[in-house]
């Protein structure tokens, strides 16, 4: 290990800490387009705060990847669905990215890759799905476990498991854990269940929330209209999202405030109810589009989004840049990004959704909400998350006094 310090750039007032960090995920890390541009987005935070952070994908080459899958997810096939080519395949990938063969294949393309890198560090496995390797201290980051995911919703690459494939991604789940130096959690939820569900000592465990990718810069949102009630929801999975269940509410509180509007951005279907407005999806890749949802955000006096289940969900964090209040769900981490700058409600009572938007048409509430979102918005830069990341290793001979602290 080298020895470590900081230095501080006069021009940028950034820490930098001369560390040598690999990120590792499945897929490209330099790629945006992987896993809704997390992954991307951190590594180039990271890059702000240490001196070096080097991309490691563990995706194995194609080949092993289907010498893996297959042997992996052959013994999970059923009779019925060799009779369908379609289903026997769907199958054969969802067992196989879950089996040990596939996590076996992952760990040593990681393992490979990583011993080409030198003078390492540390690494950051985004996930938890192996050990660390020999010698290399691990930090994990997470935004949901495979135990509170078997609960919580019926995500298709889990659909069909047995009890068996769920006992093996949970017991490599706990080994990355147990060998990492310090398991970092995006909301306090995750970071309960690494410790109650899979014994990990809380002294290990950190919560670094996560940034988002469409920021509303203050000087964006001037002179907003807070005397009408404008909600706005902004969810690509209309049913998980609890699109129906949002539409439904608004309708009794427009009953209330005849005014009241609601925009919905995502890949919602025809919605015919007096004062809701469809704009489909907005890519924020896209110029128009971003511009569209930005105007969204300036006009929109509170943010909701009531998902049946959400991990985390950094649309909160973007709402709060906007400067406004978001009600969100119990269900998942919402509760930490939300914070006192909105409510949590039970995604399966309409009541308490109608409830909360009600409050929100209260225009001083509204706007002292609104307030106190965007300075609560400030904790949740991925800038701030990558200190988070590096502050976990504990490095013992590295000043991180600059760096943001845990949640």
């Amino acid at each position: 290990m080298r020895a470590l310090g900081y230095r501080l750039a006069r021009d940028t007032m950034s820490v930098h800490a001369p560390l040598k960090l690999a990120l590792v995920t499945t897929g490209d890390p330099e790629d945006p387009a992987v896993s809704s541009s997390v992954p991307s987005s951190l590594l180039a935070a990271l890059r702000e705060v240490v001196e070096t952070t080097v991309a490691i994908s563990d995706a194995p080459p194609a080949r092993q990847a289907r010498a893996a899958l297959a042997l992996g997810g052959l013994r999970g096939l059923r009779l019925r669905e060799l009779l369908s080519p379609a289903d026997a395949k769907t199958r054969l990938r969802t067992v196989g990215q879950a089996s040990r063969q596939f996590a076996t294949a992952r760990r040593r393309t990681a393992r490979r890759r990583l011993a080409a890198v030198d003078d390492l560090d540390g690494l950051i496995q985004m996930g938890a799905d192996y050990p660390a390797p020999s010698g290399v201290p691990m930090v994990t980051r997470q935004d949901s476990t495979v135990i509170q995911a078997v609960k919580a919703y019926p995500w298709p690459h889990l659909s069909g498991l047995s009890q068996r494939d769920i006992d093996g991604l949970v017991r490599r789940q706990r080994a990355a854990y147990e060998s990492a130096v310090a398991c970092c959690a995006v909301t306090h939820w995750v970071a309960d269940s690494i410790v109650t569900s899979y014994g990990i000592p809380k002294s290990k465990v950190h919560v670094i929330g996560t940034g988002a990718n469409h920021m509303i810069p203050a000087e964006e949102t001037p002179n907003r209209d807070w005397s009408a009630p404008r909600f706005l929801f902004v969810g690509i999975d209309w049913q998980r999202k609890n699109g129906p269940a949002t539409v439904a509410a608004f309708s009794d509180v427009r009953r209330q405030f005849p005014e009241a509007r609601l925009d919905i951005v995502g890949d919602h279907p025809r919605v015919d109810v007096d004062g809701v407005t469809g704009h489909g999806r907005l890519a924020i890749d896209d110029t128009c589009d971003r511009t569209a949802l930005t105007d969204l955000y300036r006009r929109a006096t509170a943010f909701v989004l009531p998902s049946v289940h959400e991990p985390a969900g950094a649309v909160y964090v973007e709402a709060a840049s906007a400067g406004i209040a978001s009600i969100g769900t119990r269900n998942g981490g919402a509760a930490t990004l939300i914070g006192d700058a909105g409510h949590v409600v039970d995604p399966d009572e309409r009541g308490q959704i109608v409830s909360a938007m009600l409050e929100l048409c209260d225009p001083t509430l509204a706007q002292t909400l609104g307030t106190r979102a965007r300075e609560r918005a400030e904790l949740f830069t991925w800038r701030k998350v990558a200190e988070r990341l590096v502050r976990a290793f504990g490095f013992p001979t590295t000043d991180l006094s600059g760096y943001a602290d845990f949640l």
